[in-house]
């Protein structure tokens, strides 16, 4: 064999184990790349909202005195902030301020408007790990500050936290249920004023709401 044959042949054998080779090595990149990939993929977290507003409708009972008891409909708007208190859990702490609308035809013609401030502890359940609905209970109290109730019955109103003996701060605890729905949430919820036989009215609330979160 000739010198030029045998340089030739040489230089067909390495090309063809530099051409294994650099196969052998892209198919380890690739393969790498792709567990790494896999290993370090984010877990799909549901979105959750700090804030949120709400309307509620409360048909109440107030204890004005130990033997009358008058029914009043109520109108509130609310705000409330959310604060994640366990991180990667939704467990919340919940606190905001609300304004509420009150009047009577139950033998007693009386309007009121009453500031609250509630605190609330919530968790919310997620049936569905790649859906955006959750069920939501959730407990706490309120400060409750009466700011005008005035009975229209007679033909001058009265002032009912001034002449009627009502007092305008109470402490009230309150629980419920929401459904959450992405932003959206309906809420079912109940409230009482704490027992304190020198404070009037007494209130208990029924009341359900609506509300977005942003």
């Amino acid at each position: 064999m000739t010198t030029a044959r045998k340089a030739m042949a040489l230089f067909a054998i390495l090309c063809l184990s530099l051409n294994a080779s650099a196969q052998f090595d892209d198919e380890y990149t690739v393969e790498e790349w792709t567990l790494d990939e896999e290993e370090e993929a984010p877990k799909p977290q549901h979105k959750e909202y700090k804030n949120a507003l709400y309307l509620q409708y409360s048909p109440s009972r107030y204890k004005v005195s130990d033997d009358s008891r008058f029914r009043f409909n109520e109108f509130l708007l609310g705000y409330n902030r959310l604060i994640q208190v366990i991180e990667e859990q939704p467990f919340f702490v919940e606190a905001g301020a609300s304004i509420k609308f009150s009047w009577s035809k139950d033998r007693l013609n009386a309007r009121a408007l009453t500031f609250r401030v509630p605190v609330n502890v919530l968790y919310k359940f997620y049936p569905w790990k790649d859906k955006d609905f959750a069920i939501a209970p959730f407990s706490g109290v309120s400060i409750r500050a009466i700011a005008m109730a005035r009975d229209l019955t007679g033909e001058e109103s009265t002032n009912l936290l001034r002449d009627g003996g009502w007092k305008s701060f109470q402490v009230t605890w309150q629980a419920g249920l929401r459904f959450y729905l992405k932003r959206y949430f309906l809420g079912i919820s109940y409230s009482r004023d704490f027992r304190d036989s020198s404070k009037f009215p007494c209130v208990s609330e029924s009341g359900i709401h609506l509300g977005c979160c942003f």
